[in-house]
């Protein structure tokens, strides 16, 4: 067999592997719900929403900000319906935005749609960190000593597993979205029936008016 033979047989081989879908429905309704991680986030975050508002406060911002998201997911839902593709955004500008602004307004929400992605991997690690570290102070809380390079050790633990894994276990990554999918949703009845079995119940007039 000649070279040229060779490099297109080759070339074919790596386009064929590239081409293969490794992800079924249940690994992308994984990934997805993964993403979302919609339960757990609430419970990260309403720490917040119940300190500067209340539980009346975090109720009606819940609702007011499930009303407006969805005036944006129905203008998205639009433009993904004229200009179908997976680019999203970058590619709506390029298609939509005025004819001498297409270029470079793609080119800047193209970059910052990556830095996301690359800014989220340190964002999720440094979360975990603080769940940890929130565990062992509660498990821990005489200890009284500051766990801060701890935390940096943690996050630069969690990015290294994060990149190591996608870099050589790619081809696992829907099976363990599949694992995880399952976590994600039998979790949520484990911490939901906790809550509501031996939680203090607050009288339905404190919830839903009681502003903080």
């Amino acid at each position: 067999m000649s070279r040229p033979d060779c490099q297109c047989l080759s070339r074919r081989t790596l386009l064929t592997e590239l081409s293969q879908r490794n992800f079924k429905f249940i690994g992308i309704v994984g990934f997805v719900s993964i993403l979302q991680s919609t339960w757990e986030n609430t419970l990260l975050a309403s720490y917040f929403g119940l300190f500067n508002g209340g539980t009346a406060g975090i109720i009606y911002s819940m609702i007011a900000v499930w009303m407006f998201m969805m005036f944006m997911i129905a203008s998205m839902g639009e433009l993904a319906s004229m200009a179908p593709t997976a680019g999203g955004q970058y590619h709506f500008i390029s298609e939509f935005a005025p004819r001498p602004l297409q270029k470079p307004l793609s080119y800047i929400v193209g970059w910052l749609c990556c830095l996301g992605w690359v800014a989220g991997v340190p964002a999720c690690g440094l979360q975990l960190s603080g769940i940890i570290q929130g565990m062992v102070r509660l498990t821990y809380p005489e200890a009284g000593y500051d766990l801060a390079w701890q935390a940096t050790l943690t996050v630069f633990l969690f990015i290294i597993l994060t990149f190591g894994f996608n870099m050589f276990f790619a081809q696992h990554l829907p099976l363990a979205e599949g694992i995880v999918l399952f976590l994600h949703v039998f979790g949520f009845f484990a911490f939901l029936l906790t809550f509501w079995i031996m939680a203090d119940h607050a009288p339905a007039k404190d919830v839903f008016t009681k502003f903080q």
